[in-house]
């Protein structure tokens, strides 16, 4: 089965550090073999290139990561930029936890360099040591650096996740601000941005579309999540749209990239303990790629890649199994009960499929949403609910946890998982139109190409997809389900 998601088979995809050169997008990214155990342990920079999103070249291993005694014996998250000249600049993060590393018995983290002339084959720059200059920025986190050319200021800029000296240790995270002539020689400014509202704000990104400025952050103290702010110029003020992400907690450390028409904003998928869904989720998974376009108001809104939506290039015909107050109409279903459920179980799900189709009428409805790997009477399986009244896309299933011994041991009062609750305004739109794609253990949402949700689905592995209108109707129209023709 050609893959939509991917992932190294001897590893897993950490941070995602994307570089359009020469017609093709190098996705550099942390190479994790959990070593011991342990997550983010001795990671080398490995590196990927698609011209599609869909197709990937794989290179293996191209910045390995140094030995025990090395200040990058973990090599982390970094950017890479090509000069006028044509060579290339790798700045990437060096970790060690050793104690010859640390101060005051914490890690210090610095930046450091390698160089080459083809973006594959790196020259390490051991003179090159970078560190937060203890007046401005603490040296504990400094890392994930992000260079760019700054045409308005014609030097390089260099954003770092930071800590302002001396700030409260819950909301002293900011991005630092350097700059250069030369890539070499680095002059510390005042922050870039310094909100005062979390730990750290990792893998920074800035990019320009056009009359408007993006930084893009990730952050784990209110949330897991990544983050944008938007801005008129370059150094202006950076506010946030109502809704500043691209997804929930199962799309990480997203970095963008572009080839000048279409940006593309990478992240991960993490994987979750044990395989299970009932598991914590854990650090790096499998690479995700979401488009990004704009609105008027220059607010960044996410869709399905063209090259992933026409992989599913076969409709399967679509087979009803079972349904509850649920009436056939011409383009698709009309689910209506007043004070119960309403529902349509469907197909059996392959492994990798995506369905395709568009709700409607739904202003007389508490809920309603979309059963995936489901049962035919709907008792187990995972349910992506559209909840009008809280304006909202939520991701639950069932059962959502293990059952205790007394049947009230359901996790009740958790009716959803709430770290991948999406805001969703209902009231702007008259038709919901999503993409869902379903590959293994992979599920990812798009709504109206304006909003994603990602997540893992484990423990159910098999099922129906089915349909469902909670206290009310909805209209389920233009229904496709779609597989992969082998080519």
């Amino acid at each position: 089965m050609r893959k939509v998601f991917y992932r190294p088979a001897n590893g897993w995809v950490g941070d995602v550090i994307p570089f359009y050169d020469q017609g093709e997008y190098k996705l550099y990214y942390l190479h994790d073999e959990r070593v011991g155990g342990d997550y983010g342990n001795h990671t080398s920079w490995n590196l990927l290139a698609t011209g599609n999103g869909l197709d990937f070249e794989d290179y293996g291993e191209v910045l390995p990561n140094g030995d025990e005694n090395a200040l990058d014996r973990n090599a982390y998250t970094g950017s890479v930029i090509r000069d006028k000249e044509g060579m290339y600049h790798l700045f990437y993060t060096g970790h060690n936890p050793g104690p010859a590393f640390c101060k005051e018995g914490k890690p210090l983290q610095v930046v450091l360099r390698a160089t080459g002339t083809d973006g594959i084959h790196w020259t390490k720059d051991h003179s090159f040591k970078l560190y937060g200059d203890e007046v401005i920025y603490e040296q504990y986190d400094w890392r994930d650096p992000f260079v760019f050319f700054n045409e308005e200021k014609q030097e390089y800029w260099m954003l770092v996740t930071a800590r302002e000296m001396n700030s409260s240790d819950k909301r002293g995270g900011c991005i630092a601000l350097l700059t250069s002539d030369d890539l070499l020689n680095w002059k510390y400014r005042e922050p870039f941005y310094s909100p005062d509202k979390y730990i750290t704000m990792e893998c920074p990104d800035y990019f320009k579309m056009g009359e408007w400025h993006y930084l893009v952050y990730s952050t784990f103290s209110e949330k897991f999540v990544t983050h944008y702010k938007k801005s008129k110029t370059i150094d202006g003020l950076y506010t946030s749209p109502v809704l500043d992400t691209f997804d929930g907690r199962g799309f990480y450390a997203a970095k963008t990239a572009s080839d000048g028409g279409k940006r593309y904003a990478f992240g991960w998928v993490p994987s979750k303990k044990g395989s299970n869904d009932y598991g914590d989720w854990e650090w790096a998974g499998t690479l995700v790629v979401h488009e990004l376009h704009q609105n008027e108001q220059g607010e960044l809104l996410v869709r399905m890649p063209s090259s992933i939506y026409g992989h599913f290039n076969r409709e399967e015909q679509i087979l009803p199994q079972a349904e509850k107050n649920c009436l056939q109409q011409e383009n698709g279903l009309l689910l209506s009960s007043p004070d119960g459920l309403a529902y349509s179980v469907l197909n059996p799900l392959p492994a990798q499929v995506m369905l395709e189709a568009s709700f409607a009428d739904w202003q007389q409805v508490k809920d309603f949403g979309i059963a995936v790997r489901t049962d035919k009477s709907l008792d187990n399986g995972y349910f992506i609910k559209f909840d009008p009244f809280h304006n909202r896309i939520t991701f639950d299933m069932w059962p959502r946890r293990e059952p205790g011994f007394f049947q009230w041991q359901i996790a009740g009062d958790k009716p959803q998982m709430i770290e991948l609750e999406r805001p969703f305004d209902f009231g702007s739109h008259s038709r919901i139109h999503f993409q869902l794609i379903l590959e293994e253990d992979i599920l990812c949402l798009y709504v109206n190409n304006e909003v994603a949700m990602t997540t893992r689905i484990y423990n159910f592995k098999d099922g129906h997809v089915g349909f469902f209108a909670n206290e009310g109707a909805v209209s389920v129209q233009d229904i496709t389900l779609k597989t992969a023709a082998e080519l």
